[in-house]
C-alpha cells in the first residue's frame, strides 16, 4: 500500500467520525428490581431444575433463571417495567403470568403452574432447514427440484455459488426467503455476477417459499429440554435482547476491554450490546462503493487496546474501530485478489491482523505499513476449494485455520510463509468451524458435524477428540477461558452454550430461552470470566449465558 492510500485511509478516519445510529434511546443504568417466586407441577407440588422465562416488551429484553429447591426462584437485577412471565419443565408450561411490575429495590411476587403440556420437541437442526442426517437424502441434481414456474430460473441462476441441496434443505417462511434472496443478490454484486431483474426476483421468490415452507410451527419453548436440570447446570442465567431490525444478522460478537458486547451486523451495523445498561446501540461505518442494501461485515476481533477489526467485503476493504473513541480507519484492499470478505479473523501478538478467506488461504495485514500477504494451502492445488473457516494462533506465533471442506488443519508459519496440513483423525465428515488458543498455545477446535472437541497440541500436532452430552449439537465456536483452563463451545442446531474442563472431562450444557436462537460466535467476557457472550444469526439476537457460583 501506498503512503497516498495509506492517507486516503486516515481521510475516511476524520470523514467518518462516530455515526451513532440509537435504536432505542441510551440512558444511565436503572435502579433495578426482581420476581421472585415458586413454580409448582399441576399437582402443587414445587419443581426443582425448571426454567423461568421472564420477558420485559418494551425494552426487547428477555432473562431466563432456574428454579432451585422447594421450586424457589429469584430473578435479579431486572430493569424496572413491565414483564411477562412464564415457567417450563418437565414437559409442561404454565400460562403466561402478564403485567408483572418490577419498581426499583423491590421485589414482585409470582406463582407459576406447570398445567400445560410442552409442544413437540425441534429436532436438531440449522435454524430454519431439515435436521443435518435429512441433508444427505436432499438431491444436489437441479433437475430434482419441484416442479413449477420458477424450476427453471432456480436452477439457472441459484446454483451460480451453491447447488440446489442448500436452497432444497431450507425451511422458511415467505417473508425469510425475500430477505435471503436479497442478501445472495448482494453477494452476487461483490462477486460481479449480474443480478437478477425485479420480474426474476419475484418469480423465483414465488417458487421457493410455495415449495419449501416451515417444517412445523414456531414455538419459541421447542428446544427446552424435557428434562429438569440438575447439578452446576442449574446455576446460571440468561440475558437476551431482540435487535429491532430482526434481519441484522448479527453473526459474531465481540468482546472490549471494559465488558462490552460488539456485534458485527451482515446489514452493515456495528452494535454494542452495554451489560450495564442492557442498551443496545448502532453505528454506521464509512461510506463505501457498496450500496445500504449490499453491506456485509464480517468477524470482528477486538485487541486489548479496544480495537476492533473486521472484514468489508463488500466494499473491499478491511475496517478497524476504536472502541473508545468510535473512529473508523479503512485498509484498501489490494486489486486483483478477489473479495476482500472471509470467515475469519484473528490477532497475531506482533501487531499484524490475520484472516481467513476465498475457501483456501490465510491473509495477513500489516496495519504499519498496510500491507497485506497470502498463505494458500497446498491443497488447494488439487481441490478447487479446501475450505478456509476458524482461525487462531497457537502459542509458537504460528497461525492456524481449518480447512472445513476437507477435514484438514493448516499451519502458517509466518517467518517462512510455509504451510502445512494436517488430517483431523476422525472418520467421516467432521467439518471443523471456529477455534481458539488456551493458556498453553494449545489449539481448541469446534467440529461441526462431528457433534465433537478438538485440541491440537501446537508443539507435537497431535490431535485428541472428546465427546460431548449432545451428538448434533452443532459446534460451532470456542473461546477459552485462560484463567480457569475451562473451554467454552456454542451449539448452534441445539440452541445450548456448553462449558467443557479439560481437567475432569466434564460438561456442563446451558440452555437459551427460545428456540433457533442460532448461537454463532461466543465471547468471554474480560470483567467477568462466567459470562458468555453470544450472537444469533438468523434471530437477531445478542445475549449472554452467565454462570452463578454456588
Amino acid at each position: 500500500m501506498t503512503h497516498g492510500t495509506i492517507c486516503r485511509n486516515l481521510a475516511v478516519l476524520l470523514s467518518a467520525g462516530a455515526v451513532l445510529v440509537s435504536t432505542q434511546s441510551v440512558r444511565a443504568a436503572d435502579e433495578r428490581g426482581s420476581v421472585q417466586g415458586v413454580i409448582n407441577d399441576a399437582s402443587g407440588q414445587p419443581v426443582t431444575g425448571a426454567f423461568v422465562k421472564l420477558k420485559n416488551a418494551d425494552r426487547r429484553l428477555t432473562f431466563m433463571v432456574v428454579s432451585q429447591a422447594r421450586g424457589q426462584f429469584d430473578a435479579k437485577d431486572l430493569p424496572t417495567g413491565t414483564y411477562s412471565v412464564q415457567g417450563v419443565g418437565a414437559g409442561y408450561e404454565s400460562n403466561w403470568f402478564t403485567n408483572v411490575n418490577v419498581t426499583a429495590g423491590d421485589s414482585a411476587k409470582v406463582g407459576l403452574a406447570l398445567t400445560n403440556k410442552q409442544g413437540a420437541m425441534l429436532t436438531p437442526a440449522w435454524p430454519k432447514r431439515l435436521p443435518q442426517d435429512q441433508v444427505a437424502k436432499v438431491s444436489k441434481d437441479a433437475k430434482d427440484l419441484p416442479d413449477g414456474e420458477g424450476k427453471a430460473l432456480v436452477a439457472e441462476r441459484c446454483t451460480t455459488c451453491h447447488d440446489v441441496q442448500r436452497i432444497a434443505v431450507k425451511r422458511s417462511p415467505r417473508a425469510d426467503w425475500e430477505h435471503t434472496i436479497g442478501r445472495m443478490r448482494g453477494l452476487m454484486a461483490t462477486m460481479n455476477i449480474p443480478d437478477l431483474t425485479d420480474a426474476q426476483n419475484t418469480t423465483i421468490l414465488n417458487y421457493v417459499s410455495a415449495n419449501f415452507k416451515p417444517a412445523q410451527p414456531y414455538d419459541a419453548n421447542s428446544r427446552l429440554p424435557r428434562t429438569l436440570l440438575t447439578g452446576k447446570a442449574m446455576n446460571y442465567r440468561v440475558v437476551t435482547y431482540d435487535l429491532v431490525n430482526g434481519y441484522a444478522e448479527p453473526h459474531d460478537v465481540a468482546t472490549d476491554p471494559k465488558g462490552n458486547a460488539w456485534v458485527a451486523e451482515r446489514a452493515g451495523k456495528v452494535g454494542r450490546f452495554d451489560p450495564k445498561t442492557l442498551e443496545f446501540t448502532e453505528r454506521n461505518t464509512p461510506p463505501g462503493p457498496a450500496s445500504a442494501d449490499r453491506q456485509r461485515l464480517g468477524n470482528p476481533q477486538i485487541d486489548a487496546k479496544g480495537i476492533m477489526w473486521m472484514p468489508d467485503g463488500p466494499n473491499q476493504r478491511w475496517l478497524s474501530f476504536d472502541t473508545n473513541t468510535d473512529k473508523f480507519l479503512a485498509f484498501a484492499w489490494p486489486r486483483g485478489k478477489g473479495p476482500a470478505g472471509g470467515n475469519t479473523m484473528a490477532l497475531h501478538p506482533d501487531g499484524t491482523v490475520w484472516a481467513t478467506g476465498a475457501g483456501k488461504e490465510a491473509r495477513k495485514l500489516d496495519p504499519a505499513t498496510g500491507t497485506f500477504s497470502f498463505y494458500e494451502a497446498p491443497s488447494a492445488k488439487d481441490h478447487k476449494n479446501p475450505g478456509a473457516y476458524g482461525m487462531a494462533i497457537a502459542g509458537d506465533g504460528s497461525v492456524w485455520f481449518a480447512e472445513d471442506n476437507t477435514d484438514l488443519m493448516a499451519r502458517v508459519d509466518p517467518a517462512t510463509g510455509k504451510v502445512e496440513e494436517f488430517k483431523i483423525p476422525f472418520e467421516g465428515k467432521a467439518f471443523p468451524r471456529r477455534m481458539n488458543s488456551d493458556a498453553n498455545g494449545d489449539l481448541w477446535v469446534a467440529l461441526w458435524e462431528a457433534g465433537k472437541l478438538m485440541k491440537i497440541d501446537h508443539k507435537t500436532k497431535a490431535m485428541t477428540l472428546y465427546d460431548s452430552p449432545t451428538k448434533n449439537g452443532g459446534h460451532y465456536s470456542v473461546i477459552v477461558d485462560k484463567k480457569s483452563g475451562y473451554i467454552w463451545v456454542s451449539e448452534h442446531q441445539v440452541d445450548k452454550v456448553a462449558r467443557f474442563d479439560p481437567k475432569t472431562e466434564e460438561w456442563v450444557e446451558f440452555p437459551l430461552p427460545e428456540a433457533e436462537s442460532d448461537p454463532r460466535r461466543i465471547d468471554i467476557d474480560p470483567t467477568n470470566p462466567n459470562r458468555i457472550y453470544f450472537s444469533g444469526n438468523t434471530a437477531g439476537r445478542v445475549g449472554f449465558v452467565e454462570y452463578l457460583p454456588q
